[in-house]
């Protein structure tokens, strides 16, 4: 990585701007769980790792912040798919992981698919408010 390009990764971090653009994909995405800021910057920091990555090995060489906005895209769409479904995430895939364990760390929510609620019949001999009362013994009260 270049001076320049250097520079540009400094400056989208340092000025938050990775972030924001995570948050207007959230927002395209429609999802509408409130998110807390370090969930956002670990998301982020994955995100640059992730172009850091693809940009050393690569080639034509792409830009920093093209590579990153992809990566941010890839991190929203995972947010999408754990705050939407209850479906397992891939846990092979390097990028999947590192999501799992941040959305674990910080407590991301998920839907859970419940049971379809079916009817059993009990047989009761008697009510079971009767049960309490079983052992007692009758006693005349002394004075």
């Amino acid at each position: 990585m270049n001076w320049f390009e250097s520079g540009i990764r400094a400056i989208v971090l340092s000025q938050g701007a990775g972030a924001r653009w995570l948050r207007d994909e959230l927002d395209a995405l429609k999802v509408k769980i409130p998110l807390s800021d370090g969930f956002l910057g670990a998301l982020v920091r994955e995100a640059d790792r992730a172009a850091l990555q693809i940009r050393a090995s690569s080639w034509p060489r792409r830009s920093y912040r093209a590579l990153l906005r992809e990566q941010l895209m890839v991190q929203a769409a995972l947010v999408q798919r754990w705050t939407c479904s209850d479906e397992k995430l891939d846990s092979d895939e390097q990028i999947g992981r590192a999501f799992v364990r941040n959305a674990r760390r910080y407590a991301l929510p998920r839907p859970w698919k419940l049971s379809e609620p079916v009817a059993v019949e009990s047989r009761h001999l008697r009510p079971p408010a009767w049960r309490w009362a079983t052992g007692l013994e009758s006693r005349p009260a002394q004075l």
